[in-house]
């Protein structure tokens, strides 16, 4: 067998694609561009009319891609319980230009350590159960570090976890794998703000009272955790009684629905001295880089199929800003801008790349204008009551990518709309001279019964009467 594909080698052949999320979509998507034929989507879990789930339902086929992440080795072993053959199974290494390599099972050292580890688990099970645990994977997001942050001030017998932390993201973060393992199999109740295939993770959150913050009120569609056999978390929290009732229950399963409000939004209400300051640049660098001049926040979704290169013209947004005697900060995905410290656009003083794992609420609330596209971001800027900018250049592109949005642009968009770089200028220039959607932004807040109070100490109350619970 050949060590590595290109995609040429694929036209012609006939092929499943895994898993069924935005990047699977999106290689399926390229493949097809370059001749291949596309039968379907394989996954271990969800459903659809185009998904396979087991070998037995699949059509002929020639192999099976996994398109690029950190499961490809999980979401492969998966398949291999449901029947597909090993040697038919390559992973994607590259989208530009477009490999793949051959899957390789795990080894029979790897085997004995997965039941190792099972064995430890299931005598760890019986340990009592106590703490409240806040749980993190590689990075910690803003609505759990937050909340976090208040709750262990006011009470005990409160930890937050970080497995894999790729970084210091608060001061009394626990991330050595052995602490990690010991709090998570004797917490009382799990709080997160993201799902995960995670094997010990799964088995816990079986055993724990789950409270799921999630990241925000979706424009676009999320696949959640309802396709989870396993799965039914205690509760649900969002910023709007609306969506708990129409959108949630379609995507993540729990037994209440709770409009507590998100922990990040505090800070879009609070002054800059009671925000939470950790993981984010300090007050001292916002005030520096924003004083005396507008500041312009520039938050773009990520773009699973790769094309994160965004269509602006640096210098002429540099001149742009000089004229309308403002400052303009991007910040992007994790994996798009690593660094840790502020970086200025080259040759433009008035640009600044905020650092991707860091939390940017802090800075966002004395944002006179957010820009942003699709992200839920522009649903907790509403409580700031200035103008949004929605820059979408690639709508189309982006929808084929990740399929069907969650609720209409009407309801979604209540500021300005740009679908080019030009637009964006001459939209930002007015969006910086008058406000021209206030309406429609309290519209917005009424329809879906926004939160527009501070939300860590109800959340913090609920979690703390949870853990007095049998």
């Amino acid at each position: 067998m050949p060590m590595q594909r290109e995609v040429k080698d694929w036209q012609g052949q006939r092929l499943y694609i895994a898993p069924d999320n935005p990047a699977g979509r999106n290689l399926a998507l390229l493949m097809q561009q370059q001749g291949a034929t596309v039968l379907g989507m394989v996954d271990n879990l969800k459903q659809g009319p185009d998904v396979c789930n087991h070998v037995s339902n699949s059509k002929p086929h020639d192999a099976v891609l996994i398109a690029i992440s950190d499961f490809q080795q999980k979401i492969a072993e998966g398949m291999l319980k449901n029947g597909f053959v090993a040697k038919k199974i390559w992973c994607c290494t590259s989208l530009s230009p477009l490999l793949f390599k051959p899957y390789k099972a795990g080894s029979i050292l790897k085997k004995l350590k997965t039941l190792m580890n099972e064995s430890l688990a299931s005598l760890l099970d019986l340990l009592p159960k106590g703490p409240v645990v806040y749980y993190a994977e590689k990075y910690v997001d803003s609505n759990v570090l937050v909340a976090f942050d208040e709750h262990q001030k006011l009470h005990q017998n409160v930890y937050l976890v970080v497995k894999d932390a790729q970084r210091g993201f608060h001061p009394a973060q626990i991330d050595k794998p052995w602490q990690v393992r010991w709090l998570l199999q004797r917490a009382k109740v799990l709080v997160l703000d993201h799902e995960s295939t995670d094997t010990v993770f799964n088995r816990i959150r079986t055993q724990a009272k789950v409270v799921q913050l999630w990241h925000g009120l979706p424009f676009k569609h999320l696949a959640g955790n309802k396709h989870f056999p396993h799965i039914l978390d205690e509760a649900f929290v969002s910023s709007s009684s609306w969506f708990n009732q129409q959108i949630f229950p379609g995507m993540f399963k729990a037994k209440h629905y709770l409009d507590l409000g998100y922990p990040r939004n505090d800070a879009l209400l609070q002054a800059p001295p009671q925000r939470c300051w950790h993981n984010a640049l300090p007050l001292s660098q916002l005030q520096r880089q924003s004083a005396g001049k507008k500041l312009i926040l520039y938050m773009p979704t990520y773009r699973d199929n790769g094309q994160n290169e965004h269509p602006i013209h640096w210098p002429e947004l540099q001149q742009f800003l000089v004229g309308h005697n403002a400052v303009f900060v991007m910040k992007t995905h994790p994996f798009l801008a690593p660094f840790d410290e502020l970086r200025q656009q080259e040759g433009c003083d008035r640009i600044f790349h905020y650092p991707g794992r860091f939390n940017v609420y802090p800075w966002l609330a004395d944002a006179d204008l957010l820009i942003t596209d699709y992200s839920s971001v522009a649903f907790d800027f509403l409580l700031c009551n200035k103008p949004v900018l929605h820059f979408m250049y690639d709508i189309d592109q982006y929808a084929k990518v990740r399929g069907q949005f969650a609720i209409g642009k009407e309801d979604f968009i209540a500021g300005s709309v740009a679908e080019n770089f030009a637009q964006m200028l001459e939209q930002m220039a007015l969006d910086l001279e008058s406000d021209r959607f206030a309406s429609k932004r309290q519209a917005l807040q009424q329809k879906f019964s926004m939160v527009n109070t501070e939300a860590c100490s109800a959340l913090i109350d609920y979690l703390e009467q949870l853990k007095q619970q049998p």
